[in-house]
């Protein structure tokens, strides 16, 4: 049976002068009182009160069962408010648990309580939950990318657990539970550590002020390919981008270099070395012991193409004769290893950037696993449409990964379209031919990917995207009307786009196009079809008067027309178009405004 909001004021009213804290936190002990069948009294103290909880509302150690359960409530149907949580158990909670001897009982009494706890009972636990549990749907929780990404960098954190019971057979486990309907979704359960014994000898060891270290030396190819081979593309998931195709440049030249290494035997191994920039990882621990160093929970911060390059050429040769020769030649082959221990996310996701920056990559890719973008890949997913925020992820995707990941749709929305999209809904049509500025500018950056967006009507967005497909379409049937009167237009193409859009949700059949089509990337005949018709109808006519205005008209004689391409130029065919068709400057939120 559900706990009911009656029951939880009649328990706070009953309890409040001895525990304080607020009516949803007593959200906590009913439950665990109700799960366990044990009066509220002997849970209470289990239980924090307040905010200062490192993660964890209240726990339970179930002794017949063996389990150790870790609960975290939310009296909301938000599964986003698990965010926070999540970072709280990522930051402190975790090891403030099971790692560091002291916690402070003036933040939180509940952790010291637990430790005590767990010192007597500590030999029979054999499995521990962290239990999310709230009144919404277990499903959207777990389908939600941005708590894998949250909750992938907790399961990083079971080394910990690992060392506290002193075995890696403890099995951790992550579930969302519904109060409503008592419904728990399972969305992993982790038995294993990713720990590798690798041929690392660290030649320096470089120490930050704020404790993060840098770990210098050489690290076996070979090794890498086994990690990768283990942890799929979780060995990268810290990465801006997946491993980019294969016929690219550099991934030609590295294969090449294998080739002439391993099966040509024109070159020796330690050339490799000379050659290459190096890799550089991020690690939760790095050990050293009796010549042989075990790294925890691994991620490539840069150097994803090398390893998938030489995933693909093992994946070629292992069918030969000679593999087993071929096999010995690569474990001979190292390259420069920047391993980086005891660094935040915030820390992690800089080093990831500087060390990318050295390489061809475009600002847009430098932010793909920025919060907010999780957070568009969790919209678009809800609807079906894959989001490419990673650089080649789409393509990297089969048939049957789409099917699994709920993808709906074979056309993908890209991180740097969508950006110049959001700029021309807002009228920002300055800022959409310099998009790489906004993606390195945090100021402009924010404003482009709002996060009121999060929220809005993705319909509006999907006709606002698919726009710019047809921009010549419509840039064409204008000029159809006349090509020497309308020649301008085409130096105009990014203001045309935020006219078509705002042309579309001024419409006054602005709902039944979004119903038609604002649930698809395909550009219809009918969408083209109307998008030229605001285009030849109304646009020509705005854009007509735009250049009649006396402040554009010695732009107009000298032939100069970079003011098309100006923000007060939108403004001032937004005020025309306003007293000629009525239309409002529309946004996309639900409100419009």
């Amino acid at each position: 049976m559900a706990i009911t909001l009656d029951r939880l004021t009649e328990t706070h009213n009953l309890l409040k002068s001895k525990y304080g804290g607020l009516k949803e936190d007593y959200f906590t002990p009913i439950y665990i009182s109700d799960k366990f069948e044990r009066p509220i009294e002997s849970i209470l103290d289990n239980c924090a009160f307040g905010n200062n909880d490192y993660g964890i509302d209240g726990y339970y150690i179930d002794k017949e069962a063996k389990n150790l359960y870790l609960y975290q409530f939310k009296w909301s149907d938000n599964y986003e408010l698990f965010k926070e949580t999540y970072k709280r158990l990522i930051k402190h909670g975790v090891e403030r648990i099971f790692g560091d001897p002291y916690t402070d009982s003036f933040i939180n009494k509940v952790v010291p309580k637990l430790k005590l706890e767990l010192q007597e009972y500590k030999d029979i636990i054999n499995k521990v939950y962290i239990c999310f549990v709230f009144n919404g749907e277990p499903e959207k929780a777990e389908g939600s990318r941005v708590l894998e990404s949250l909750r992938e960098e907790l399961e990083s954190k079971k080394h910990f657990i690992d060392s506290y019971f002193n075995s890696n057979e403890i099995t951790l486990t992550i579930q969302y539970i519904s109060n409503e309907t008592k419904k728990i979704n399972q969305t992993s359960r982790t038995k294993k550590t990713f720990q590798y014994n690798i041929a690392f000898k660290a030649q320096s060891v470089k120490k930050a002020s704020g404790n993060e270290m840098l770990h210098l030396g050489f690290i076996s190819l070979y090794d890498l390919y086994r990690m990768f081979v283990d942890m799929k593309q979780r060995l990268f998931e810290k990465n801006i981008r997946a491993g980019l195709e294969a016929d690219l440049a550099p991934n030609q030249a590295i294969k090449k270099s294998l080739k002439d290494i391993v099966l040509n035997k024109k070159i020796s191994p330690e050339y490799f070395t000379f050659h290459h920039n190096g890799i550089t990882l991020f690690a939760e621990k790095l050990e050293s012991e009796n010549g042989t160093t075990k790294i925890v929970e691994p991620r490539v911060l840069n150097g994803a193409q090398t390893i998938t390059t030489l995933s693909r050429f093992v994946e070629d040769i292992q069918k030969q004769p000679n593999f087993s020769e071929y096999e010995e030649t690569l474990k001979q082959i190292e390259v420069i290893g920047k391993i980086i221990t005891n660094g935040t996310q915030e820390f992690v996701t800089q080093v990831t950037i500087s060390n990318n920056k050295q390489n061809p990559v475009e600002s847009w890719n430098l932010r793909a696993n920025d919060l907010i973008q999780l957070e568009f890949d969790d919209k678009f997913r809800n609807d079906g449409i894959f989001y490419e925020r990673q650089e080649n992820s789409f393509a990297n995707l089969r048939d049957s990964d789409l099917e699994e990941l709920g993808i709906e749709h074979h056309k993908e929305i890209k991180i740097k379209k969508l950006a110049q999209t959001f700029l021309a809904i807002q009228g920002e049509i300055d800022k959409v031919s310099e998009i790489g500025k906004v993606f390195e500018t945090d100021t402009l950056y924010e404003k482009t990917f709002r996060p009121d967006f999060i929220k809005a009507d993705t319909r509006k967005i999907i006709i606002s995207y698919k726009v710019q497909f047809r921009l010549n379409a419509i840039i064409k049937e204008i000029e159809s009307r006349g090509e020497n009167k309308y020649f301008f237009v085409r130096y105009a193409r990014n203001l045309v786009w935020a006219l078509a859009i705002q042309g579309l949700l001024n419409d006054q059949y602005a709902d039944d196009i979004l119903e038609n089509y604002g649930h698809t990337l395909s550009v219809e005949a009918d969408f083209n079809s109307i998008v030229k018709d605001i285009g030849s109808k109304k646009i020509r006519i705005i854009l007509s008067e735009l250049i009649k205005l006396k402040k554009y008209d010695d732009y107009m004689v000298d032939g100069k027309y970079s003011f098309l391409k100006t923000r007060i130029a939108f403004v001032d065919c937004m005020t025309i178009a306003n007293k000629r068709y009525g239309w409002e400057m529309l946004k996309i939120t639900h409100n419009g405004q």
